[in-house]
């Protein structure tokens, strides 16, 4: 079993099950570990719930029940003005902002990565914090206790824990994707932890693919797959991507179980014709259903 296959079984396991209970801090360091086989996940870890320890002492601290806007302060004052987490705006597409071991270490990331530091620390401390799916930038929602008047505040966590209004959301997502870009209203729902992970490994197969590093974003596809078993898009792109790397067998594979079960889809003729011509290096690959 190679070092990939190692971690690609331990991200299986930790991913499984019920989309609210996957371990979202261990998931996204599993997924750096693929890049640094090495690395000491624990240490990690305990580094996140040393921060959340001291973020616990400190809302210990002032008046109670402490009110939502000073909460948000007092994490943001430990994590972005104590501990000097940021936005890495001068070099977004680097893919160590993808890693959690780097955004650790370094304390800079992007909005999703920013974002797993800053839910993970406050929920650890008692705070209900989440990821919210803007697409293109995730922020967090801090809800407070039930039974407090107060509402739940949006957290733009790229940007120094900027407390965000609706009308801000819809800027973000205009900046994104034009001034014409609809606003939904699911935009501002909670991600569950597997679609967090799923965020962060998007971005990783994209910054792969326009890099041209195919057997990363292979590899990403792994991943992914390893969340959602039956995404046949995902199936696709891995088999194309196999196929190039002269994985035949394996290329094959996938795109025969496209072609199987997306008879419909807009690029089915494409990927059928690629089916064929691997076929024709394959001699006793199995007949198409029908033939």
């Amino acid at each position: 079993m190679t070092p990939f296959d190692a971690t690609l079984e331990r991200f299986r396991d930790a991913v499984r099950g019920p989309a609210e209970e996957v371990p979202m801090a261990r998931a996204a360091l599993l997924i750096a570990q693929v890049e640094y086989p090495d690395a000491d996940l624990d240490g990690y870890e305990r580094r996140l719930q040393d921060v959340a320890e001291t973020l616990s002492q400190q809302l210990a601290r002032q008046p109670q029940p402490i009110a939502a806007k000073r909460a948000v302060q007092t994490a943001n004052q430990l994590l972005f003005r104590e501990l000097g987490f940021r936005g890495n705006a001068d070099h977004y597409d680097d893919p160590r902002n993808l890693y959690l071991t780097d955004v650790l270490r370094e304390r800079r990331g992007v909005p999703v990565t920013l974002a797993i530091v800053y839910a993970e620390v406050c929920q650890r401390a008692g705070l209900n914090v989440r990821p919210v799916g803007l697409p293109g930038h995730v922020i967090c929602r801090y809800t407070p206790a039930e039974g407090e008047a107060a509402d739940a505040l949006l957290v733009d966590v790229f940007n120094g824990g900027r407390v965000l209004t609706r009308d801000d959301c819809q800027t973000l997502v205009r900046n994104t994707f034009g001034a014409r870009a609809p606003f939904r209203e699911h935009y501002l729902a909670n991600l569950a932890p597997r679609q967090v992970i799923q965020r962060v490994l998007h971005n990783l197969k994209a910054g792969a693919l326009q890099r041209g590093d195919e057997e990363r974003a292979a590899r990403t596809i792994d991943l992914l797959l390893a969340l959602y078993p039956w995404d046949l898009d995902e199936i696709r792109d891995r088999g194309m991507l196999r196929e190039r790397l002269g994985e035949v067998r394996s290329a094959l594979t996938d795109l025969e179980q496209y072609v199987r079960y997306r008879a419909g889809a807009r690029d089915i003729q494409t990927v059928a014709e690629t089916v064929r011509s691997l076929r024709r290096h394959v001699p006793e690959a199995s007949p198409e259903p029908g033939e």
